[in-house]
């Protein structure tokens, strides 16, 4: 894998990116965009993608916002954090890093919300996305549930979330304990390689985050809540959804694969929030089997299905 490292600027964020393999890249298809989850980072995509896109694909990552080595403007504050904010930095990005060459949205978590939030916002160049354990509410249950809860309380609970940010930062146990947590089948998250690798590949990142920039974040996914405008989706779209997910409830994938159009819903039947490393075979084939169709029938319309 040969990766080269950057950053975008965008509403006055500096967001850190990925540009992997870009020796094999071809410019006159879609340029293949993943965006990881809260609290890891654009190297989280280094340890938990199929062998092939890591050695003879060319694709690309992006970070987002406030996750190091992403830096936040100095008025960022409180309240400015919704789908609005989320689209016009995640789109202005997306513009200085590709321009307006067409782009298939892969996101975990969050990074599946802003798959989402882009495609729902009319992005020009969004022309599939791809959601893994993706949300349309920041209503969130787990650990990650827990922070997004204490962020929503306001100003004056600021230093109990950086206490448990800073607690994170420097110490690999709680980071392996933390991430264990969002699986369902742990045992089979701890066995796998690619849990140490991702700790590994993100640990640098994770250790040098700002508590302040993810504050204030985390105080605005609390308020989030695109359901009711998930009919404005005009592009194909791929839902990922563990049955056993302990921080994006069902309902909310039932209500993703329900509202979306033209959406197909990839069912991970005893999963949580890990796919990655709780079924790798299986997720690989099912994510890689989804990007080539996405990337092959850019902007065709495609039925409402599950697969089992």
């Amino acid at each position: 894998m040969k990766a080269r490292e950057g950053f975008v600027e965008s509403a006055g964020h500096h967001l850190g990116y990925l540009t992997v393999n870009e020796h094999l890249d071809d410019e006159s298809r879609p340029a293949v965009v993943f965006i990881h989850g809260v609290l890891a980072s654009v190297n989280f995509w280094r340890a938990c993608l199929p062998p092939p896109f890591l050695q003879s694909r060319a694709w690309f990552a992006l970070s987002l916002p406030a996750h190091h080595p992403s830096t936040v403007p100095t008025d960022f504050s409180l309240g400015e954090v919704d789908d609005a904010w989320f689209f016009r930095v995640m789109n202005g990005a997306l513009e200085a890093l590709l321009g307006s060459r067409p782009v298939i949205v892969v996101g975990h978590s969050t990074g599946g919300f802003c798959g989402l939030n882009l495609a729902l916002h009319q992005a020009p160049s969004v022309v599939g996305v791809v959601s893994i354990a993706g949300f349309h509410s920041g209503d969130w249950g787990g650990v990650e549930g827990q922070l997004v809860k204490l962020a929503g309380l306001g100003a004056w609970a600021r230093p109990l979330f950086a206490l448990n940010i800073e607690l994170a930062r420097h110490s690999r146990f709680i980071q392996s304990v933390f991430s264990t947590l969002l699986a369902n089948d742990k045992r089979a998250y701890r066995a796998s390689p690619l849990s140490v690798q991702m700790l590994d590949a993100v640990r640098p990142n994770v250790c040098a985050q700002d508590a302040d920039a993810l504050f204030i974040l985390f105080h605005g996914i609390r308020r989030l809540d695109v359901g009711p405008r998930l009919h404005e989706v005009r592009v194909p779209v791929y839902i990922f959804a563990g049955t056993h997910d302990p921080v994006v409830a069902a309902s909310q994938a039932l209500l993703l694969a329900g509202e979306v159009p033209n959406a197909h819903t990839v069912v991970l039947r005893g999963v949580g929030h890990m796919p990655f490393m709780e079924v790798t075979e299986t997720f690989f084939a099912a994510l890689t089997a989804a990007v080539d169709d996405l990337v092959e029938h850019a902007g065709l319309p495609r039925s409402i299905e599950e697969s089992p």
